[in-house]
């Protein structure tokens, strides 16, 4: 693309995926488990509630395991924020609290839970019973036969192997334009919160994934030796204006804002500029809708 010519979706040879609010319909998933422990309140309370809880979590918290992250707020949510404090004040390492002399048992306790039966556990263990939105991936094994498709999302290795999954496919037979990690992935790459060590939208998991993609990797993290591109070329995927689209912008990068018909709670909340407009170059109520664009793009242009 020549400087001052009107960009196109099909100028970008990476497609950087947000997952959890863009692919993967985490809110129905969150909602539907916290809805019995909390009976007056509405779905959006609940979610922004949560919402709330979990960005603060991990801001204090950037190694912690995501489902780690949602058991902490679980627990915060149900009883005394007095626990998170008390850990605050000790070790900030939540993944191997055993370890942790300043951490009182009463406190590991009433954070992490025991036994098989504890509701925290298995609100942390729910990430893998979140189901995709229903155009979702058909529509990413129509977009991996153009570009490559890298996953950058806060979440930890073992939470995202079923999701990875569910969007996974062997009934497409469309090829990819980069090899993929498995035959029947659509993805080239996948970075994980717990591999740079930062959750979202703390700007080192972005500046992580554009090294990765650089013809420099870092060598201790995933990288694709088929994907070496200049930043110009990748364009952020996302639902949450906060997590990703407004730092891919102050990034100088272009980005697809995936509106979801507004139904997401957490998604569209605290991504506006100072003058009010959303910060994304398109945007597109589905998945769907922008693999469609993007396919009539190369159609055009081929012919």
């Amino acid at each position: 693309m020549s400087h001052g010519e009107t960009p196109r979706l099909s100028d970008h040879r990476v497609l950087l995926f947000d997952v959890y609010g863009t692919l993967i319909d985490w809110e129905t998933g969150i909602y539907d488990f916290l809805r019995p422990f909390f009976p007056g309140e509405s779905r959006e309370e609940v979610v922004m509630r949560y919402g709330n809880v979990e960005a603060n979590l991990q801001s204090q918290y950037p190694t912690a395991k995501y489902s780690k992250i949602l058991e902490m707020a679980f627990r915060q949510m149900t009883h005394s924020s007095a626990v998170i404090t008390d850990i605050a004040e000790g070790s900030g390492d939540v993944n191997n609290l055993a370890s942790t002399s300043e951490v009182t048992q009463e406190t590991m306790s009433s954070l992490t839970g025991t036994g098989e039966d504890d509701d925290a556990v298995r609100f942390g263990a729910s990430i893998a019973t979140w189901k995709p939105f229903p155009d979702t991936v058909a529509a990413l094994h129509k977009l991996k036969k153009y570009a490559a498709l890298v996953v950058l999302s806060n979440v930890d290795d073992e939470s995202f192997e079923n999701t990875h999954t569910q969007l996974s496919s062997s009934a497409y037979d469309g090829g990819s334009a980069y090899p993929t990690v498995t035959p029947e992935s659509p993805f080239s790459l996948i970075l994980t919160a717990q591999r740079v060590g930062s959750y979202k939208p703390d700007p080192l998991m972005l500046k992580t994934a554009l090294q990765q993609l650089s013809p420099c990797p870092d060598p201790s993290l995933p990288s694709n030796p088929a994907i070496s591109v200049d930043k110009s070329h990748v364009l952020t995927v996302a639902n949450s204006l906060r997590h990703d689209i407004l730092p891919s912008m102050q990034e100088g990068l272009r980005n697809v804002w995936i509106g979801r018909h507004g139904v997401s709670i957490i998604g569209t909340r605290g991504g506006s500029l100072a003058s009010g407009r959303h910060p994304y170059t398109w945007r597109f109520e589905t998945l769907g809708g922008l693999a469609d664009a993007f396919e009539a793009e190369i159609g055009i242009h081929e012919a």
